[in-house]
């Protein structure tokens, strides 16, 4: 999906135009491709549609006071697109996000907004790819992670160095312990997600540090590194 900002010769674009769909929703206007809608079956869209289900469901059972909560508490905390926009969520949107991130750390979840802010982001982050017996890790200050702070990590992997817009192709791959200590190795997430690594493909590494305490997310730190193999 695309977003856009319409200009002077387009002022509002909605309706689909072939197998173009402009359409706009709270985070601005889109545009998409027009398909016939597939069920992906592979474990990771399987385990995501069952926290997004058990969110919704959790969310059924707050009260009136606490769905207002997070209503108040997402228009006081507006997050950001892919355009780099403001965007507000509504509370709903907000208490999934937060439920989801935590169930899939395995954490308690929230039932009423967070109080604390988003963690603050790594202050440096560097990532070798070797698969031979060179190292595969994100080495980061500061180090180690607080107690209740973990890496949460999003990746992708292409074949071209001309290939560097990638947010449309990065996938969560896993998180570390709590007060995880640098370096961090990583080959087998990134392995499991994308296949088996091959020689001068470039993996893109997006690093977050996420709070038990909050379910929120720091800005990320983008690395990437080509991968090598010193055995030869």
């Amino acid at each position: 999906m695309a977003l856009f900002i319409a200009g002077p010769v387009a002022g509002q674009v909605s309706g689909r135009i072939g197998s173009t769909v402009f359409a706009k929703n709270r985070s601005g206007s889109y545009i998409r491709q027009g398909t016939v809608p597939i069920t992906s079956t592979t474990s990771y869209a399987m385990a995501a549609k069952a926290r997004m289900t058990a969110a919704t469901q959790a969310w059924q059972l707050l009260t009136a006071g606490q769905r207002l909560a997070w209503a108040e508490w997402a228009n006081a905390n507006p997050t950001v697109n892919r355009l780099g926009q403001q965007i507000h969520l509504t509370g709903h949107a907000a208490f999934v996000g937060i439920f989801c991130r935590l169930t899939a750390a395995a954490l308690s979840t929230l039932t009423t907004p967070p109080i604390l802010p988003a963690p603050a982001p790594l202050v440096t982050c560097t990532f070798d790819a070797d698969i031979g017996p060179g190292d595969f890790d994100l080495t980061y200050t500061a180090t180690p992670l607080g107690a209740a702070e973990y890496l949460w990590l999003e990746a992708c992997v292409v074949d071209s160095a001309g290939i560097n817009f990638v947010q449309n192709l990065k996938r969560f791959i896993g998180i570390s312990a709590a007060a995880q200590a640098s370096p961090f190795e990583q080959q087998s997430l990134v392995e499991a997600r994308f296949g088996t690594l091959e020689v001068d493909n470039i993996v893109h590494m997006f690093v977050y540090t996420f709070s038990s305490v909050t379910g929120l997310l720091s800005a990320p730190l983008r690395v990437q590194a080509t991968v090598v193999d010193t055995t030869v």
